[in-house]
Formats: C-alpha cells, structure tokens, sequence
C-alpha cells in the first residue's frame, strides 16, 4: 500500500517557490526604498551647493548696489572665489531730480536693471536682476 504524506509533514517550513516569491517583494521594496533615498540625496546635495553659493550672490548684490550705472554700464569682479560679470541697462528715461521742496534737485537719475552672472572656476552658478539707480551731479548747490 503507497504512503501518503500526513498534512503534519508539509507544514514545517517554506517551499521554494514561497522563498522566491518573498525574496522578489523584498527586493522590490528595498529597490524603492534605495530609489527615494538617493533622490533625497541628490537634493540634499543641491541644497548644499546653493545654500553656499547665496552668501557671494548676497555680497555681489551689495557690492553692485553701490556702483552707479550711469557712470559704469558693464563691468567685472572677483568675490571670495567666485567671478561676477554684470551689465546695466536703463529702465526709465533719465529725468531731473527733486529736492524735497519740490524744486530742482542738483541730480539726474535714472532707473537701471543689473543683471549679473556668478560664475565659480568658470562653471556658470546662476543669474541675477537688480534694480539700481543711476544718477549724475549737473549743477551745484547753492549756499
């Protein structure tokens, strides 16, 4: 008489095909989770990068605010590594100024955007826009 195998038997631990399919979802999941990590990383990275580029973006831009661009129109600088070229371009025609009276001020001005590029061992970092206003002295003040 043939033997049969008694249920007690089979259920003492995994088949092969089990062992396979949960090494497939592990793999799955572990190959998403990699998949996010790494994107993380690679934002993490980036976030680095800019966050220290920004203090030589703040110091061109404070350094640009003080130029007159209606004595400069273009121009080049180094800042703490960083290569910084800018042009300025004027905005609004170039009007007389006002003193506070609402007389004939001694300036005329004019509004100017300046756009510079930060560049860093001559990889470009970004580029930026500021308004400035120009001015020039054409007549003196009276005492």
């Amino acid at each position: 008489m043939p033997r049969r195998s008694c249920p007690r038997n089979r259920s003492r631990g995994f088949t092969l095909l089990e062992a396979v399919v949960a090494l497939a979802v592990f793999t799955g999941a572990a190959m998403s989770l990699y998949g996010l990590f790494n994107t993380n990383l690679i934002a993490l990275g980036r976030v680095q990068d800019a966050s220290l580029r920004l203090p030589a973006a703040r110091q061109a831009v404070e350094h640009l605010s003080s130029v007159n661009p209606r004595q400069e129109s273009a121009g080049s600088f180094e800042l703490d590594g960083f290569d910084v070229v800018w042009t300025a371009r004027l905005l609004q025609p170039v009007r007389q100024s006002q003193n506070v009276t609402g007389a004939r001020g001694d300036f005329e001005v004019g509004l100017y955007e300046v756009e510079f590029e930060l560049s860093e061992r001559g990889l470009p970092v970004g580029t930026w826009r500021l308004r400035v206003v120009g001015y020039e002295r054409v007549r003196e003040t009276r005492s």
